[in-house]
C-alpha cells in the first residue's frame, strides 16, 4: 500500500513538472508552439551529430573509471565488456520500474563474470558515488558563486539536504563504530537483520578497501571531474544544434546544478524533472524556455538511443537468458535462507 501511495505521488510530481516545463516554453498555446516548432525545423545536424558522438564519449569515460576501479583489485576484465555492461545497465534503466534499477543489473551480470558479488557492488557503489560528491561539490560552488542568480531557497535547501544526506550515508558506509553497534544491538537479537547486516558489511569493508587505495580513488575523482566537464559540453553542444544563445560559460555554471536536480527522486524516469531542471535553471540566465526545452529533448532522444544501444549489448552478451528473472529467484532465494 505504501508503495502504491508514494507511486502515484511521483506520478503527480512527474506531471506537475512536465506540465511546468511545457508552460514556461509557451507550448501550452499557439504562439509558443508555432516558435518550439520554428526552433526544431531549423535543427543544425552538424551539432546534433556532434553531441551524440559526445554521449559515446561520456559512456565511455565512465566505464573507464569503472574499469580502472576493477584493475585496481587485479581484476581480469576487458574494458569492452565494462562498456558493454555499463550500457545494458543503461538499458534496463529505461525499461524497468523504480525498485530495479540498471546498477543491480550492472552488479549482477558483473557479480557473475568475475565470481565475486560483493566486489561487483562495491565497484559499482564507488563509480557512483565518487561522480556525485563531485556533482554536489561543482553544483555548490556554482549555487555560491552565483548567489544573485541561484537566489531560490527550495534550491539551497535542496543542496544542502542532499550535501547532508550524502556526507551521512559516507559516514555510515565507512564507519566500523557504527556497524558494530548497529550489528550488537540489532543483529545479534533478530537473525533475519543479523544476516543482511552480515551480507552488507562484505560489501562495507570492500568500499572500504576501495577507499584505501590513495591511487584507484584519486582517479576515479579525477574521472569523475571530466565527466562533469563532459556533461556540460553535452549541454552546449546539444543547444547549439538549435541556435548559438546560450554559451559555453553559462553552460559551465548551469548545468552542474541541472544533473542535480535531474538526481531528485522526485518523478518517474526522470520524466518532466529533467525538462523542469533545463527550462528552470537555464531561465535564471536569460535563456528562453523554448531552448530549454528543445535541448532536454534532444538529450532525452539520445538516452533512449543509448539505452537502445545498450540492449543490443543485453541480447548479444545474454542470449536465451532473462536477467530480470533470474535476478528476482535470486532475491527470492536470498529472502528464504534468511
Amino acid at each position: 500500500m505504501k508503495k502504491k501511495i508514494l507511486f502515484y505521488i511521483r506520478i503527480i510530481f512527474t506531471v506537475l513538472l512536465a506540465g511546468f516545463a511545457l508552460f514556461k516554453a509557451g507550448l501550452l498555446h499557439e504562439e509558443g508552439r508555432s516558435k518550439f516548432i520554428s526552433l526544431m525545423s531549423n535543427v543544425k545536424w552538424f551539432y546534433v551529430i556532434a553531441s551524440v558522438i559526445i554521449m559515446f564519449v561520456l559512456n565511455f569515460s565512465s566505464s573507464v573509471k569503472w574499469y580502472m576501479l576493477l584493475t585496481s583489485k587485479k581484476i581480469k576484465i576487458r574494458l569492452w565488456r565494462i562498456y558493454a555492461y555499463y550500457n545494458i545497465g543503461k538499458f534496463f534503466n529505461l525499461i524497468l520500474p523504480t525498485s530495479m534499477g540498471g546498477d543491480v543489473v550492472r552488479i549482477f551480470q558483473l557479480g557473475q563474470y568475475i565470481e565475486n558479488k560483493q566486489l561487483a557492488a562495491a565497484s559499482v557503489i564507488v563509480e557512483r558515488f565518487t561522480g556525485l560528491i563531485v556533482l554536489m561539490i561543482m553544483a555548490v560552488l556554482a549555487v555560491i558563486i552565483n548567489q544573485k542568480e541561484f537566489n531560490q531557497l527550495w534550491l539551497s535547501i535542496a543542496l544542502t539536504l542532499g550535501s547532508i544526506g550524502l556526507g551521512v550515508i559516507i559516514w555510515i558506509v565507512l564507519n566500523n563504530s557504527f556497524y558494530n553497534f548497529l550489528y550488537e544491538k540489532v543483529g545479534l537479537k533478530i537473525k533475519v537483520v543479523g544476516k543482511v547486516l552480515s551480507k552488507l558489511n562484505k560489501i562495507r569493508l570492500t568500499i572500504i578497501e576501495f577507499k584505501s587505495d590513495n591511487r584507484a580513488m584519486v582517479w576515479a575523482i579525477i574521472n569523475s571531474i571530466i565527466f562533469q566537464f563532459l556533461a556540460v559540453i553535452n549541454v552546449w553542444i546539444s543547444s547549439k544544434a538549435f541556435n548559438d544563445e546560450l554559451n559555453f560559460l553559462t553552460s559551465l555554471i548551469a548545468v552542474p546544478v541541472i544533473l542535480f536536480i535531474m538526481n531528485i527522486p522526485f518523478s518517474i524516469g526522470g520524466i518532466g524533472l529533467m525538462e523542469f531542471g533545463y527550462v528552470f535553471t537555464l531561465s535564471l540566465f536569460g535563456i528562453s524556455p523554448e531552448l530549454a526545452v528543445s535541448t532536454a529533448l534532444l538529450i532525452r532522444i539520445k538516452g533512449i538511443f543509448d539505452a537502445l544501444l545498450g540492449g543490443v549489448f543485453y541480447l548479444s552478451l545474454n542470449k536465451n537468458r532473462s536477467l530480470v528473472k533470474e535476478i528476482k529467484n535470486e532475491q527470492k532465494l536470498n529472502l528464504k535462507n534468511n
